[in-house]
C-alpha cells in the first residue's frame, strides 16, 4: 500500500505541472493576439490645432485626465477605453476600441484605459 501512494503523488504533480503548462501557453497565446509587441493600448493628445505642437501620451491602464485637447490619436493594441467629457473619467462616455485620430477640441478631457 506504501507503493501506491508513492505513486499517486508524482502523479498528482505531474498532472498539475500539465494543467499549469496549458494555462500558461493558453495565457501566452491571448497576449500575443492583442499586439505581436506586447506595447498597451494608448492615447497621443496635442495642444495645437491639426494635431501639431507638444504631445502627451496616455498609455496605463484606468482612469487619466488629458493634458492637451486640441487632437486625439488613439492606438488600439487590445485594450478599449472610454473618453469622457470630464475629468475623472465623468461625464459623457465614447467608447473606442480600434485606431482612431480626431485632429480638433471634441471636448474629451479624460480616458480610461481598460486593462
Amino acid at each position: 500500500m506504501a507503493g501506491r501512494k508513492c505513486r499517486a503523488i508524482p502523479t498528482a504533480i505531474a498532472t498539475a505541472v500539465v494543467v499549469v503548462a496549458v494555462l500558461m501557453a493558453v495565457a501566452v497565446a491571448g497576449v500575443a493576439a492583442k499586439d505581436a509587441s506586447g506595447a498597451p493600448s494608448s492615447l497621443t493628445t496635442w495642444s495645437a490645432a491639426g494635431c501639431s505642437g507638444d504631445t502627451s501620451i496616455v498609455g496605463s491602464c484606468g482612469c487619466t485626465d488629458l493634458a492637451f485637447y486640441a487632437g486625439q490619436e488613439f492606438y488600439y493594441r487590445g485594450e478599449t477605453a472610454t473618453l469622457y467629457t470630464g475629468t475623472g473619467c465623468t461625464g459623457t462616455p465614447y467608447q473606442v476600441f480600434e485606431d482612431t485620430q480626431a485632429c480638433g477640441d471634441f471636448g474629451w478631457r479624460s480616458i480610461n484605459i481598460d486593462c
